[in-house]
């Protein structure tokens, strides 16, 4: 399946009334590279994700960040622990409690970076992961599906653009053997009718664009299998743009006729709009 270099999945689940929010992103690259953006900074998760990662992307931006929040603090049992401690010994030695919301604070998020740092919490965060890489290449693989079609739609234009050209290649060809012997007729008289077929079959094939077309159709044949091939492309589509593009040239300074030449530059420009599109499929 086509995979897009860009893609985005966001996935939330409960654990011990923390709720995570695992966002990740990808964009184009040449390497991969992995970023992660991890509240508790959990080194030890951290590298594990990026195992995970390199298992599933060959190359690419990937951004990953992991958010979580208390759905309700107080009802933490540590911290509903420690409160009822608290509460007892006052009473026992006849004092008053009194705590900061700040106090309070502290021991919470000390309590909470202890539990999402334990081996359950981690092994929790890197599902929620794995089930965000999946969501993640779906989306690549609905955004490259969008790509391949662009690129189809593009290689039929090109293919159009080719039609013509052969077609007015012949007629323009024609048109000029006429041309040029009546010019020899009218100028060299006594001409050697042989020498000026020879000369005219000279001329001619100075403007022939066969082998170009050939080659071009060779070319555009061969992406469309790689289209319906499995497994990476964006760098094969590239290599294949360039060949067509050296055709294209050739078959423009070859040309004669401002007509060809507008649209072996047409095909150029699809050349360049389907070089874009690639740039973006893994």
């Amino acid at each position: 399946m086509t995979r897009s270099m860009t893609g985005f999945s966001s996935i939330s689940g409960v654990n011990n009334s923390t709720n995570f929010i695992v966002q990740l992103r990808s964009e184009n690259s040449k390497n991969l590279d992995i970023s992660i953006f991890d509240q508790l900074n959990n080194y030890k998760m951290q590298d594990k994700i990026r195992a995970i990662i390199k298992k599933n992307f060959s190359r690419g931006k990937i951004r990953i960040s992991i958010d979580y929040y208390m759905k309700d603090s107080l009802t933490s049992k540590t911290v509903q622990k420690k409160l009822s401690k608290f509460s007892e010994l006052a009473h026992e030695f006849n004092i008053k409690p009194t705590i900061s919301i700040g106090e309070l604070s502290d021991i919470i998020n000390k309590e909470t970076v202890i539990d999402q740092s334990s081996d359950k919490s981690i092994r929790f965060q890197l599902k929620l992961i794995e089930k965000g890489i999946k969501g993640l290449i779906a989306s690549q693989e609905l955004e490259g599906r969008n790509l391949i079609k662009e690129i189809l739609f593009k290689l039929s234009k090109i293919d159009k653009n080719k039609q013509q050209i052969v077609k007015r290649t012949s007629s323009y060809k024609f048109k000029l053997g006429k041309r040029y012997a009546l010019e020899v007729s009218n100028n060299v008289p006594n001409a050697d009718p042989i020498e000026i077929k020879k000369d005219i079959n000279n001329a001619i094939e100075k403007i022939d664009i066969e082998e170009e077309v050939v080659r071009l159709d060779s070319h555009v044949l061969e992406l469309k299998k790689i289209m319906r091939r499995k497994g990476p492309k964006g760098l094969k589509i590239d290599f294949f743009m360039q060949e067509i593009n050296r055709e294209a040239n050739t078959i423009s300074s070859k040309s004669k006729d401002s007509k060809l030449s507008n649209l072996a530059i047409e095909i150029k420009t699809y050349l360049n709009q389907i070089r874009e599109i690639a740039a973006n499929i893994e």
